[in-house]
């Protein structure tokens, strides 16, 4: 995987009531993690990597020290995709590389070996087709 997929930026719609620059505060000290209160005092933006940290992870440092996420459907199903596609990136990350050379050897032995039709019927240009 390249390097920049790694590296994700999120956005989080807190409650109502909720102080985002608090909420801030807390993850900015976190090693590794980036989080800036929005213009509209609502919103979180974080910045992390992926194996060092996961979104569940911080959602729940938030709700653990008490601040918590909206709970609008949309904002649910956003932060629950979200959680989803990072841990299937954690499981392809440690997924060992798939050996192609056993079928690369077969693809050359195919390549030299005579294709076409051989019978009677058919045109002879057809019948020796590489």
């Amino acid at each position: 995987m390249p390097h920049d997929e790694l590296t994700k930026t999120r956005s989080i719609t807190l409650a109502a009531g909720i102080d985002a620059a608090a909420a801030a505060a807390l993850l900015n000290s976190l090693p590794g993690v980036a989080a800036s209160p929005e213009a509209d005092g609502q919103r979180l933006r974080l910045r992390y990597r992926l194996p060092e940290h996961t979104l569940g992870e911080l959602l729940g440092q938030l709700e653990a020290a008490g601040f918590r996420p909206d709970d609008s459907l949309l904002q649910q199903a956003r932060l629950t995709l979200a959680a989803y596609r990072e841990d299937v990136q954690l499981h392809n990350l440690e997924t060992p590389p798939v050996e192609t050379k056993p079928r690369d050897a077969y693809s050359v032995v195919y390549q030299h070996h005579p294709h076409g039709d051989a019978d009677d019927t058919t045109p002879e240009e057809s019948r020796h087709y590489r």
